[in-house]
């Protein structure tokens, strides 16, 4: 499944204005930066194929 291009400082600016925050300018570089970190990190769980009839855990231990 594809997916459009993941854009950070869109993301930042519409979850700034959902949360009702107002981001300095001088922290908004960083937090696009861990946005796009954060999304290169689900985007390993989100590639990974399953088949359709995979059920989830109901308990999980390790």
């Amino acid at each position: 499944m594809s997916h459009p291009p993941f854009d950070a400082e869109a993301y930042m600016a519409a979850a700034a204005q959902a949360l009702g925050i107002t981001l300095d300018e001088a922290w908004k570089p960083g937090v696009i930066d861990n946005l796009n970190r954060a999304h290169a990190i689900a985007q390993a769980f989100l590639d990974f194929p399953l088949p359709d009839d995979v059920e989830p855990a109901s308990r999980f231990e390790s």
